[in-house]
């Protein structure tokens, strides 16, 4: 029992120099006979704690956090709270858990503290000091805490309290901050005092909140509001709904897209932003991809709109590993392309899997000045892709003659082709055009 065990341990010391002396003759008489000695009942294996050692309690894991009423309070990992017997000298579980699973008459009572108690990190503190510190309910509410708020102690010195919520919110208090006591239950144990078990203080919020928290990492199709900085119905949220920005999905989507548009819209100083951008981009992408097919070539997309490769003939390219003649040809059918969105087939790709958005804050829409840069360009294409786009361009009816793909000495140039000037074309040293609409 480990009641007879904790009065033993605290209140008859000197039993313990004749139990020592019975215990080493008993040993003795063990290891003659060449046998091991039996598992020791808890009491005796308290009854072994030194002299000068104070038994305590302590919760096994920290909390999970944040804390919201009504909602069952679990430790870190998301399993029940467990609170452990521990000698204060050695840091060790008292009984060490050899022994086989039982129970005992040893009660714990689960108390709410002010969440000002013990804020230096005190590991001592007196019986009268953490009876100061117990927050009752304010009048007229309902318990503070319900549930397992008086739990068992098993024979291996463990209780465990899994079933216990918070009936109201922690702002009455002067500090807004709670935290978790645990204690002997006085009738239960009659020894010399167990140092209380208390938890890191925290913030209980109104149960109605957790409708409206923020998600860490968010997902890509929660609310815009779920992000940082921004309040639901807020006037962010309202404008950006206005155009069509509802999800997580469509904010990374337009940063991708125009993030100078994007950060035009939400109006927010370069702190703000940063944190609001930041926070969305932990979200996962997960497996899904688009795709948008042309005559020129394919492209395929990320949830958000970064291109992943683009596949030209019969072979595919990473959007690195293209010419820049080409990586603007592609840029091109990509504007067209997010505007077409709920148009384009859908795939799943593994690769894909448990990627995040990119850093780069480069809009995937070319600008002015990206657009002369080009026109000016006259450099050479040698690579793979110029020859597989003008290959697979030039098989269509709005392309001229292709060009021959092994020519080294081939550079295109985009261009307006005549004489009505209505299109877009990529001229080539031999005189053939690749027409784009």
């Amino acid at each position: 029992m480990i009641d007879m065990v904790l009065l033993h341990y605290t209140i008859r010391p000197r039993l313990q120099i004749f139990l020592s002396r019975v215990r080493e003759e008993i040993h003795k008489i063990f290891s003659q006979n060449d046998h091991h000695m039996p598992p020791r009942s808890l009491s005796l294996r308290i009854q072994e704690a030194p002299v000068s050692s104070s038994l305590k309690l302590v919760f096994a894991k920290n909390l999970n956090l944040p804390i919201f009423t009504n909602n069952k309070i679990v430790d870190s990992e998301h399993n029940a709270i467990e609170v452990h017997l521990m000698d204060a000298n050695t840091t060790c579980i008292i009984p060490p858990p050899d022994t086989h699973l039982g129970s005992s008459s040893v009660r714990l009572e689960v108390l709410v503290l002010d969440g000002d108690f013990c804020r230096e990190d005190r590991d001592r503190w007196t019986a009268d000091q953490f009876n100061t510190a117990i927050v009752k309910a304010r009048e007229g509410k309902r318990p503070l805490l319900v549930g397992s708020v008086n739990v068992p102690m098993n024979n291996h010195g463990v209780a465990v309290i899994d079933d216990v919520s918070f009936t109201d919110n922690s702002s009455w208090i002067r500090c807004r901050r709670f935290r978790i006591g645990v204690r002997i239950m006085p009738e239960s144990h009659f020894g010399a005092r167990i140092q209380e078990a208390i938890s890191e203080s925290f913030t209980v919020k109104d149960h109605r909140g957790e409708l409206y928290k923020k998600h860490y990492p968010p997902f890509l199709t929660d609310n815009i509001w779920r992000l940082e900085k921004i309040r639901k119905d807020g006037p962010i949220d309202k404008k950006l709904e206005s155009e069509g920005i509802r999800t997580v999905q469509d904010f990374l989507k337009l940063n991708t897209i125009d993030p100078n548009k994007l950060r035009a819209l939400v109006g927010m100083k370069d702190k703000q932003w940063s944190a609001t951008l930041n926070h969305a981009k932990t979200c996962e992408l997960g497996q899904k991809c688009y795709v948008f097919k042309t005559l020129e070539c394919d492209i395929t997309f990320n949830p958000i709109g970064e291109i992943l490769a683009a596949r030209i003939g019969d072979q595919t390219f990473p959007l690195e590993e293209l010419h820049p003649q080409q990586l603007f040809h592609v840029k091109q059918l990509a504007t067209q392309a997010y505007q077409l969105w709920d148009q384009l087939e859908e795939v799943t790709n593994e690769s894909n899997s448990g990627r995040k958005p990119s850093d780069s804050q480069e809009s995937m829409i070319s600008s002015g000045a990206q657009h002369a840069k080009y026109l000016d360009y006259t450099g050479t294409a040698t690579s793979s892709a110029v020859a597989a786009m003008s290959t697979n361009s030039s098989s269509t009816s709005d392309s001229a003659a292709a060009a021959p793909a092994n020519d080294a000495t081939m550079f295109w140039t985009p261009s307006i082709i005549p004489p009505d000037d209505d299109h877009f074309g990529w001229q080539n040293s031999s005189g053939c055009w690749d027409q784009v609409d």
